[in-house]
């Protein structure tokens, strides 16, 4: 492959997805959580714990505003599983729920 071509890579389609509002009401948490739940059919009491699969507070911190409240110049997404789900969160607040390839 030469430096000039681009490998696309085709996503799958997200089976759910929400937007999360960086300082807003709900916590990065509880909107993952609540995504999870709206892809898989179960609640979140059935769901195994985030902690097991991300660092949460790492997340916030990473992509989350500033403690003076001045929001991050940082792009991009974290990705990790939780049982055989791609769970996406991207710098922008987008949380996508697929099926892990």
């Amino acid at each position: 492959m030469s430096v000039n071509e681009t490998v696309l890579r085709e996503e799958p389609e997200p089976l759910a997805s929400a937007q999360y509002s960086w300082g807003g009401e709900m916590t990065l948490i509880h909107t993952i959580v609540e995504t999870l739940s709206s892809a898989t059919g179960r609640s979140a009491e059935e769901l195994p714990p985030l902690h097991n699969a991300v660092d949460v507070d790492a997340l916030e911190s990473i992509f989350g505003p500033r403690g003076n409240g001045q929001l991050r110049t940082v792009t991009g997404e974290i990705s990790f599983h939780v049982d055989n789900h791609e769970v996406v969160v991207k710098s922008h607040g987008r949380v996508v729920v697929r099926l892990a390839e």
